[in-house]
């Protein structure tokens, strides 16, 4: 098979596959990750071939338009996952951070010999 072709199929099975979401977020999650890096691993490996090769392989191709398209869509798909998943450690955070204060309270207003002082006057 051209490497130029393998290279296109590559790219668009990572494009439909990061189009899916996992249906159980927090379990499946990572092996949706895992699969798109093994994918990310593949298409790397094809480019590194295509390099190999000659300079500037795809330029000029028949596929180069389709290459093009489908590489700025997998940058915006791997982007928009990338954000996804900061919100939900963000969001984990807070829970945790809530939980904390839920456990303890009066943290923020103990004092060294333990009295409670009021800052009104």
């Amino acid at each position: 098979m051209d490497t130029v072709k393998q290279f296109l199929l590559l790219s668009e099975k990572l494009y439909t596959y990061l189009g899916q979401e996992p249906e159980d977020k927090e379990d499946a999650r990572d092996a949706h990750i895992a699969f798109v890096h093994k994918l990310l691993d593949a298409r790397g490996q094809t480019i590194d071939l295509l390099l190999k090769a000659q300079p500037n392989p795809v330029i000029g191709h028949e596929y180069e338009s389709q290459l093009r398209e489908l590489d700025a869509g997998i940058l915006e798909r791997l982007k928009t996952f990338k954000q996804t998943i900061a919100i939900d450690m963000k969001n984990l955070q807070k829970t945790k951070k809530s939980e904390v204060q839920y456990a303890d309270p009066y943290s923020a207003v103990r004092t060294m010999d333990g009295t409670y002082y009021d800052k009104r006057k």
